[in-house]
């Protein structure tokens, strides 16, 4: 957002107002299942975000360290749920909260009364995760314990009772043996009533993990130590001085940063509970010690290799492993999942170098989906945008743009139109060196979007394709023009382009114009012709379109906005929407009405489309909001017999016609240069063989 404060410039004075603010909370307009205002506060002690209705209730959490962006604006699909009411606030007062621990996140979608109050919190919370997540353990814990203590009641009480206990052990993956371990473990500590407040709680705690820990503890008896320790028994035995813990840094675990004292003193007084003992000498029970071998700042991953050397980054871009993701688009399985352009975003800050975009032709222009599949479809243009909003957060070093084609050329060229206009000098379009024996570097392509894609043939070109190759691959053959052969079942002469060369004649099967200029001069009231979902008139329509969803559920699983389209048995121009909800089949009227000449279709008054297929591609992105529900379009219910209308069904083709008919078929061999070809035999009458 423009003009904030960035977190450099702020004074430590400034930080804890900024902190504190946030603490109090304010009223705020939250965008979720319903559009409400709720206190929206943080709780410091837990490092969560809460948001309320009443002082005495929270109605939901989400923790600091989770939180993966906060993006401002009305960017997300909370906001275009409530399209007639988001207008109401300033787009600079809107900010969007994406958090979660799973590949697909979670969002907060909210509105404050004014633009200062969004800053504030778009920056105090950027500035609360990031100290969340360099916390050190000792904090981590504290807080994880408090979570779990609030989690048995509302009101944030500093106490828990052995039943409620009892309830929250299995999080710390623990099987009590008997009731009379707990007995014991309470009195242990002091505890009073079978009560127990949150200093005795986290005590609890430690004896508990180190019951489960100290077996490694052996390992410090043996004379290969850097020391020796003595009773291990509990946790308040022994003690770990301050030299002993030095030698033990640089000896065994070979840390070279052990040997500043102040650093590895400072890391001691991290995890000393007892402030009277963070002396300039300070020494570690048996227990605060095992705490360090089993934290974050002990891990087995040196840090220094989370930076990226950019000495190394000056060789040929091949010489490298790229970050990569397949089917970026998909937020689940490759069948019936949702895809995203948040995928591209979440993949793109997760540090992927590579994303695949499987591009598909459509009425409205190129999309992006998992074809002949049921996942869902976005648009081209909408994954585009995202890319270069995201492209360079997480990484400066260039993005591979990996197209998978499936479009026409006329849609290839709608992509080409938007790769330029939406990433402009972004985009890699002239070689970095003119005269190049090698790759660049990635330090040259930084800040760079390449789009891997394969090159057109001249055939293609010109607008058509084959089956593997094109006019351009063999231009150099003695002859090269159409060639019409007799289909004996079609009773028709078909045009192939061919070549005749190196005494082999090589010809592509058979091609036709390109049906794109009829698709386009299509009229909009006719686009639905073609989609699966479409079934036009039924007999006894309401009833066979209930039965094909319940057959179709009973096979799928039955997800909620499953959907079918017929033409209405009532009104002439209008058509029916049948979908699945809740275990039953509903039904919705698409209405149809005349506006300025022209016919529109639509389910609310509100919402017009110029073709019926519009309608339903809006709904299979957006919900359909009625007075009891919301619900997306999600599967298709395909015609039954749909191979009737397909080109390749004979309806009435006998066994020895259709084996005479694949028998005609050309066979695809290797030729001498090296690629495929179709080939057939012809007459020679030179004594030589032409193939």
């Amino acid at each position: 957002m423009a003009g904030r404060v960035q977190q450099g410039e702020l004074t430590e004075y400034k930080k804890s107002l900024i902190k504190r603010d946030l603490e109090m909370g304010i009223v705020m307009t939250v965008f979720r299942q319903r559009m409400e205002r709720l206190s929206v506060q943080v709780i410091m002690e837990t490092r969560q975000v809460a948001w309320t209705r009443t002082a005495d209730k929270t109605d939901g959490v989400l923790d600091l360290p989770e939180i993966r962006e906060v993006r401002p604006g009305k960017n997300s699909k909370d906001f275009e749920r409530f399209k007639d009411y988001k207008d109401k606030y300033d787009d600079r007062s809107c900010f969007t909260i994406f958090y979660g621990s799973q590949f697909v996140l979670h969002t907060l979608s909210l509105a404050a009364d004014t633009v200062e109050d969004a800053e504030k919190w778009l920056l105090g919370l950027e500035l609360l995760r990031q100290e969340a997540l360099e916390a050190p353990t000792p904090d981590i814990i504290e807080r994880w314990l408090r979570k779990q203590m609030y989690s048995i009641s509302q009101t944030k009480k500093n106490s828990i009772t052995m039943k409620e206990l009892k309830s929250i052990l299995p999080h710390l993956n623990l099987k009590v043996p008997g009731a009379r371990f707990l007995k014991d473990r309470f009195a242990e500590i002091g505890a009073r009533k079978d009560v127990l407040d949150f200093e005795q709680f986290h005590k609890f705690y430690n004896i508990l993990m180190f019951e489960n820990q100290k077996s490694i503890l052996e390992e410090f008896k043996k004379e290969s130590c850097a020391f020796i320790m003595g009773n291990t028994d509990r946790p308040e035995a022994s003690v770990v001085s301050l030299f002993d813990f030095q030698r033990f840094l640089l000896h065994q675990q070979k840390e070279a940063w052990a040997n500043d004292l102040n650093q590895v003193r400072e890391l001691m007084t991290t995890f000393i509970d007892d402030t009277m003992r963070k002396t300039n000498d300070p020494e570690f029970t048996v227990g605060e010690f095992l705490h360090f071998l089993f934290s974050k700042e002990n891990s087995l991953w040196d840090e220094k290799f989370s930076e990226v050397c950019t000495l190394d980054m000056n060789n040929p871009l091949s010489h490298y492993w790229i970050n990569s993701s397949h089917n970026t688009y998909l937020t689940g399985d490759q069948l019936r999942s949702e895809s995203s352009t948040e995928a591209y975003v979440r993949c793109l800050r997760l540090g992927c170098r590579c994303i695949e975009l499987d591009c598909w032709d459509s009425p409205l222009g190129p999309i992006i989906y998992h074809g002949w599949t049921r996942t869902t479809k976005i648009k081209f243009e909408d994954v585009v945008k995202a890319i270069n909003e995201h492209a360079f957060v997480a990484s400066e070093y260039p993005l591979v743009l990996s197209i998978e084609e499936h479009c026409s050329l006329v849609q290839q060229r709608q992509m080409a139109r938007i790769f330029r206009d939406v990433f402009q000098d972004k985009l890699l379009t002239e070689p970095v060196e003119l005269i190049a024996d090698q790759l660049p570097s990635p330090t040259q392509l930084k800040g760079k979007i390449i789009i891997k894609h394969k090159k057109l043939s001249m055939a293609d070109d010109l607008g058509r394709t084959d089956a593997g190759f094109g006019r351009g691959d063999l231009r150099k053959g003695e002859k090269q023009g159409d060639l019409y052969i007799w289909d004996p079942v079609d009773q028709r002469w078909n045009r192939h382009y061919c070549v005749i060369s190196d005494d082999m004649l090589y010809y592509a099967e058979e091609y036709e114009e390109e049906d794109e200029e009829p698709r386009k001069g299509m009229r909009p009231s006719e686009l639905h012709y073609n989609e699966p979902w479409f079934h036009g008139r039924m007999s006894e329509g309401r009833q066979t379109a209930e039965r094909l969803l319940q057959e179709f559920c009973a096979e799928s699983g039955g997800l909620d906005g499953t959907f079918l389209v017929r033409e209405s048995d009532t009104f002439v121009t209008d058509f029916t929407l049948s979908f699945w909800r809740g275990g039953r089949v509903q039904h919705c009227r698409i209405r149809s009405a005349s506006e300025g000449g022209h016919t529109v279709y639509f389910l609310t008054e509100n919402l017009h489309f110029s073709s019926v297929y519009g309608l339903i591609e809006h709904y299979r992105q957006n919900p359909l909001r009625c007075a009891d529900f919301d619900l997306r379009l999600t599967d298709a219910v395909p015609r039954p017999n749909r191979h009737l209308s397909e080109n390749w069904f004979y309806s009435n083709l006998s066994r020895g016609e259709a084996e005479d008919m694949l028998m005609r078929i050309p066979v695809t061999e290797p030729s001498s240069s090296g690629r495929e070809r179709m080939v057939t035999p012809l007459p020679s009458h030179s004594g030589v063989t032409v193939r």
